[in-house]
């Protein structure tokens, strides 16, 4: 995490990755060629399997902008049961209620 933080900040990128057991969710946002590095490096490494992009959009305004890489885990809050109380499917996940979430637990830990 140290190591994505340190690179991430080093090229303009901001997001937020959550771990809910073995599934990651990672909201990558920033100049779209270094978006696309990054996504690139993690489709590449082979800890990572079933990597898939839930949506691509350009916006003006970044949902993280403080957070070179935010984190949040099961034990600190939960998707699954965030999901359940708010009547969100997750499979397939809607990428606004994803969101929704992420920005939530970083909200808690600022």
């Amino acid at each position: 995490m140290a190591t994505s933080r340190r690179k991430n900040a080093a090229v303009g990128l901001t997001g937020f990755l959550h771990r809910e057991s073995d599934i990651y969710y990672q909201w990558l946002e920033g100049p779209e060629p270094e978006v696309l590095k990054a996504f690139d490096r993690i489709r590449s490494d082979d800890r990572h399997g079933d990597v898939e992009v839930l949506d691509r959009q350009q916006t003006e305004t970044r949902s993280f902008p403080t957070w070179s890489m935010g984190y949040g885990n099961s034990k600190t809050t939960s998707l699954f049961d965030w999901a359940a109380d708010h009547d969100a499917p997750l499979h397939p996940p809607r990428v606004s209620d994803v969101l929704a979430f992420m920005t939530e637990c970083a909200a808690r830990q600022e």
